[in-house]
């Protein structure tokens, strides 16, 4: 897969990317946080390789200014739900699954950002306390904020516990507080 991004005049930003799959390319353009458009076309069609298509697909985008997404660019979202344990219960560890399912899913149709892992265990806070984290890249923050919420909210993925965090990629500073379901706003990685 690969993912380029164009930043307009008005803020927006622009996705494009694609993929193979099951004898077929895929391409999904759109507005970072809208579904966009996907076709398909019969693969390998034209092409000899995917190195020949990867160059034709840069060669198209890149003309329109779009660029890949750097490391410096975007940010770093934490979700975080509080656990009893340090290795966690069976519950927990469905949680981590199904979230992590849940959020690949809806930032990659999105455009947003992809889903960069996770850890499970004691927490920095002084009284012992105990956490899932589950850690998204995605290049805007507030979308990707919003777009997380409404996804752990409809799939029911308890919503209800979960705190965001946030940094930027940019800055290798401390993460920052940006919601909290129980308005708790102490924040421990």
């Amino acid at each position: 897969m690969l993912t380029l991004y164009r930043k307009e005049t008005d803020g927006k930003i622009l996705y494009a990317e694609y993929w193979i799959e099951e004898g077929q390319v895929v391409e999904h353009l759109g507005t970072v946080g809208t579904y966009g458009t996907t076709t398909r076309t019969d693969w390998p069609g034209s092409y000899r390789d995917e190195a020949e298509y990867k160059r034709d697909f840069l060669t198209r985008f890149i003309d329109q200014g779009y660029e890949e997404a750097s490391n410096q660019y975007g940010y770093v979202l934490l979700i975080q739900y509080p656990m009893k344990s340090m290795s966690g219960s069976k519950r927990d560890l469905w949680l981590k699954d199904k979230a992590s399912e849940a959020l690949i899913s809806e930032l990659g149709w999105k455009g947003l950002g992809v889903v960069d892992g996770h850890d499970m265990g004691k927490t920095a806070n002084p009284v012992t306390a105990f956490a899932l984290n589950i850690y998204c890249y995605v290049v805007d923050e507030k979308l990707g904020i919003q777009a997380i919420k409404r996804v752990l909210k409809e799939m029911r993925l308890d919503y209800t516990r979960i705190k965001i965090a946030s940094r930027e990629l940019e800055n290798d500073g401390e993460y920052l507080l940006k919601y909290s379901a129980k308005k708790d706003q102490e924040f421990y990685v």
